[in-house]
């Protein structure tokens, strides 16, 4: 019995806006052909003010190469799901192409991607239907699934307003699967062809209970791309006066960027005192790339 989720319209992208939105989702799903019937990967991307822009591949929606499907969600259309043809379709039921209304069908390779693009999609629709896309993005931000809780950021660090208004430090969070934080940390050292299951897999088990891991990043807003991250690592020790101690790793940053040191810093920074307000009695930094311990910071 198929479900449905929420009401919206696609419409044909407007051209010209003066402001570019911040993106709320990509990544690459299936739509079936309008004439022929087959089964085409398009990268898509969906903005907090209801652009929606396929293209051929992730390469060119970074190039602003030609769009496949262009797209702009509006008011009154229906998402249907099914299981046939294919396993996690859905239905965007009331698309306007060329000035007629036409259905459009998806899916995904995981039934959890297809919820994703849903809770987007509606998400982004709802919002538009009063008026304010903006919350769509906060919305969107706030469900989020991340390693930990982001307070413990927004009370703890001084040094995060020393970055530009575009960078953002914040939590690894599941999407930034989608916003090149393998690659970037392919730029460190060989991950391998790691599958979005299997990342998603990873991400549950570090972010557990057990208040181990704390990934961390810096995202380039304006791109919608991980630029930098680092992580810390609690641990016990039987130690009466320093039971938790925190070690700062895994430090990558982009290195197309010019501001490095920057970078750097702030990231080391805002996971001391992360560390410390994680009850850490204290923070060490290791430089893993080298193997060598930098010592107390």
């Amino acid at each position: 019995m198929p479900s449905r989720v929420g009401s919206a319209a696609i419409g044909e992208a407007t051209q010209g806006s003066k402001e570019v939105a911040p993106i709320v989702k990509e990544g690459y799903m299936f739509k079936r052909g309008e004439y022929i019937r087959n089964w085409r990967a398009r990268y898509y991307i969906l903005r907090a003010d209801g652009v929606f822009h396929g293209f051929k591949s992730k390469e060119e929606a970074q190039t602003s190469a030609e769009i496949q499907n262009d797209f702009m969600l509006q008011e009154d259309v229906t998402i249907v799901t099914h299981e046939k043809p294919k396993l996690n379709t859905f239905i965007v039921q009331g698309i306007i192409l060329r000035g007629m209304q036409v259905d459009r069908i998806y899916y995904t390779e995981t039934a959890e991607d297809r919820e994703e693009w849903i809770s987007a999609i509606q998400t982004v629709v709802d919002a538009l239907g009063v008026g304010n896309w903006r919350s769509a993005f906060n919305e969107l931000g706030e469900r989020e699934e991340k390693m930990y809780d982001i307070s413990l950021l927004n009370s703890s660090s001084k040094t995060l307003n020393d970055l530009p208004p575009k960078l953002i430090v914040r939590p690894l969070q599941l999407s930034d699967y989608d916003k090149g934080f393998l690659e970037l940390l392919s730029q460190r050292s060989n991950t391998g062809n790691i599958s979005k299951p299997e990342f998603r897999s990873l991400f549950k088990k570090m972010a557990s209970p057990s208040n181990t891991y704390y990934v961390t990043v810096v995202e380039d807003t304006a791109i919608n791309r991980v630029i930098s991250t680092a992580t810390l690592v609690t641990e016990l020790q039987f130690n009466q006066r320093s039971p938790m101690v925190g070690w700062i790793k895994d430090i990558v940053i982009d290195n197309s960027k010019e501001n490095q040191p920057q970078l750097k810093n702030v990231l080391v920074n805002t996971l001391k005192d992360l560390g410390v307000t994680c009850g850490c009695s204290r923070v060490e930094s290791i430089n893993t790339s080298l193997g060598t311990q930098d010592g107390d910071i």
